[in-house]
């Protein structure tokens, strides 16, 4: 079977993005570490990530917990995550290696320029669906810039502002059209037009992380630290309809899809496993466990539904995308991967993978069989930069989320039509 283009090489790689990727991002967030606390397995993460993997799941109460990398038992310090020592040597290594990138500038008349619009939530048809993703009044972009070549569309960017992103994570496409986006930081969800504009927005009083769309275009986010609920359905008002899951408050949901015969399928990273749930909202199915086997995961960090109702998984840890039917049965695995994370199948059943730790997005058709790599070199653009996640356009175009140190952006790129 031809998996494509193999691994790119470390010589292609600058030594400043090879030392990000190799020692300064942190196993929870895939961001830059912020006040790194090392443990006593020699791991380091967050204080803030960290802070959040042991609270959300309810360690504190035993005062101990895995540790997210090697489930090594480690103890809480008496006065919490912060006792625990600061890791001196990655700050100083990021003091000295990372630098803010030189992101490249937007064109003139960019549907998103930063400044904040007059933002009202959608909710039905309240604009016509477009036939294509970009109308014509939106400008081209120059050819000449990094991963720019079928590009049709880009808008969002890194900030602090409301209207910007921080950590996004989740993406999806309503059937208006509408890009959904999940930004980690804050909790939040922002709602685009077709054509790039931030037309709503609203946060969760929970963790949030994976996004997908009901038949109705209502909001399916994979969420915890509600309770013991394990995912929400929303309004694009930002008004929850309902909370689902009773037992699920040590899981770490990621991924979320919704198949035809309207079950909800979900990636839990805690226990590396899958959860299948009825049309009625309740737990059918749960397969896998943490291993390198057929039916093992090791950071099942985003699904996808074909048209036969295949699960498909990107199995990060393992390096590559594994395929099961409802219920859990295993059916094949493939590609030449490394790290990916979002994927995404199109009208044809040809399934797209964020192929992060590649610096590409790749398309293979449903037999798992290359086709061909749809954006290539992402660090190109500015250091790091990661394809994170990916979603099929209505019009059959391929929506890409890149995120790295200090930058967050979604381009849109042609494909089917």
């Amino acid at each position: 079977m031809n998996t494509g283009p193999k691994f790119r090489p470390v010589s292609a790689m600058s030594l400043r993005t090879k030392i990000r990727e190799d020692h300064l991002t942190c196993p929870i967030c895939f961001g830059e570490f912020d006040k790194p606390k090392a443990l006593p397995c020699l791991h380091s993460f967050c204080q803030g990530c960290l802070t959040d993997f042991i609270v959300s799941r309810g360690y504190e109460s035993s005062g101990q917990f895995p540790c997210p990398v090697c489930q090594k038992p480690t103890m809480i310090p008496l006065g919490g995550v912060s006792e625990f020592p600061d890791n001196h040597l990655l700050s100083s290594l990021s003091d000295t290696v990372v630098k803010k990138p030189m992101v490249p500038p937007r064109p003139k008349g960019s549907p998103i320029d930063g400044s904040l619009r007059s933002v009202s939530p959608v909710s039905g048809n309240l604009y016509p669906q477009a036939p294509s993703d970009i109308p014509s009044n939106v400008p081209a972009t120059a050819t000449n810039a990094p991963c720019n070549d079928d590009l049709l569309l880009r808008f969002g960017h890194h900030g602090t502002t409301i209207a910007d992103f921080m950590k996004p994570y989740g993406l999806t496409v309503g059937k208006n059209g509408e890009y959904v986006v999940t930004d980690l930081a804050g909790s939040r969800v922002l709602v685009f037009a077709n054509a790039g504009e931030l037309i709503g927005r609203f946060s969760c009083d929970c963790k949030i992380s994976g996004v997908t769309m009901t038949r109705d275009n209502l909001i399916l986010l994979a969420i915890n630290g509600a309770g013991s609920a394990i995912m929400r359905l929303y309004n694009m008002d930002g008004h929850v309809l309902q909370t689902i899951g009773d037992y699920y408050r040590f899981d770490k949901p990621s991924g979320i899809a919704i198949t035809s015969k309207n079950q909800t399928i979900i990636s839990n990273l805690e226990g590396n496993n899958i959860y299948v749930f009825t049309d009625q909202n309740k737990m059918s199915v749960k397969f896998g466990w943490h291993g390198s086997g057929d039916k093992h995961f090791d950071g099942p960090n985003f699904i996808a539904v074909d048209s036969k109702d295949h699960i498909i998984v990107s199995d990060s840890g393992n390096n590559c995308i594994k395929v099961f039917d409802t219920a859990g049965n295993f059916k094949r695995k493939f590609g030449n991967l490394c790290c990916p994370m979002g994927v995404a199948v199109d009208k044809r059943d040809n399934v797209i993978v964020a192929d992060a730790g590649n610096f590409r997005v790749q398309v293979f058709d449903n037999h798992g069989n290359y086709q061909r790599s749809l954006v290539q070199n992402t660090d190109d653009i500015a250091p790091d930069v990661k394809p994170l996640n990916v979603a099929v356009t209505r019009a059959g175009n391929v929506a890409v989320m890149l995120r790295g140190t200090q930058f967050s952006e979604i381009r849109v790129y042609k494909w089917l039509s």
